[in-house]
């Protein structure tokens, strides 16, 4: 019989505490019931605890076990936030050495839709759910979702209305009236929004929220009529970053007006850049109550 050490066990050469140590990229199949639909997704999951100072490394096979015991026994779950939350569960219960876990699903999440001539199409997002559990403590659950879109600079459109005004005298007015040329950019949103005790987060809201900001999604079938539908649209509204982060903040807090002031919201918004070698972002970490507070004293 082999004697096995635990290794993992032993004492560090150098006592000091880690915050997280975990795997990532483990990749499962997870059947999702919402309502009466059910979404079968390719799941990717990150986990991780803390680790005290007296112990030389974590058990991550007892951290795959905690995943498998979940969802191998599960036919479908609620939704990926609820499963990232019986994991960390799980995983406390196995390592009794940590206090905290946290764990995090995302998944690429497909959706059919029709263009406005009535052409049928399938629209890439990408949605998270996230848990964050503290032993003897209510645990944060966390819904995500990741919307590409368009921007178009508000900055060079008023300067290209200037120089068009100059080589066009007289035409001020109308150029007032009317978009002018400027740089297009990709943009891209990460929403994501806590999800307070007996309350619940649809993430087809979330991107229902960034899309209304956006003017809509990017999607590969675009028909002439409907690249110039998106192009004029984008040119009729220029945004900033920092546009696209506040009004999503704003509109965030009219959807989830029930919720708590003290409901956590991240709002990110990059935008890859055509006119530079370097690309732009904004980000928003706040709260629903902060928010509110600021449009309260606008």
């Amino acid at each position: 019989m082999i004697d096995l050490v635990d290794v993992q066990a032993g004492k560090p050469s150098i006592s000091i505490p880690i915050a997280q140590v975990g795997v990532s990229g483990i990749r499962y199949p997870v059947r999702v019931k919402r309502g009466d639909r059910e979404i079968d997704l390719l799941t990717e999951i990150d986990i991780s605890v803390d680790l005290p100072a007296t112990r030389k490394g974590a058990d991550f096979s007892r951290k795959i076990e905690a995943i498998n015991e979940i969802i191998l026994n599960r036919k479908v779950v609620p939704s990926i936030e609820d499963l990232s939350q019986e994991i960390a569960r799980k995983t406390l219960e196995k390592l009794e050495y940590s206090d905290g876990c946290v764990v995090k699903i995302s998944a690429d999440y497909l959706v059919e839709r029709k263009t406005k001539r009535g052409s049928p199409i399938v629209v890439p997002y990408k949605i998270k759910g996230e848990t964050l559990l503290i032993r003897g403590k209510p645990s944060h659950k966390f819904v995500g979702v990741v919307v590409q879109g368009m921007n178009a600079c508000p900055c060079a459109m008023e300067t290209t209305r200037s120089l068009i005004s100059s080589d066009f005298p007289g035409n001020e007015d109308l150029l007032s009236r009317i978009p002018s040329i400027t740089h297009n950019q990709r943009n891209t949103v990460i929403l994501t929004m806590q999800v307070p005790h007996e309350k619940s987060v649809e993430a087809d809201d979330l991107i229902e929220i960034c899309e209304k900001t956006l003017g809509g999604s990017l999607y590969s079938l675009l028909k002439r009529i409907d690249e110039g539908e998106l192009v004029y649209n984008a040119h009729k509204n220029p945004k900033f970053v920092e546009d696209i982060v506040r009004e999503i903040a704003a509109e965030s807090a009219k959807k989830y007006s029930a919720f708590p002031d003290d409901t956590k919201i991240s709002i990110e918004s990059r935008s890859d850049e055509s006119i530079h070698p370097h690309n732009a972002f904004a980000r928003i970490d706040s709260t629903l109550g902060s928010i509110r507070k600021s449009i309260a004293s606008s």
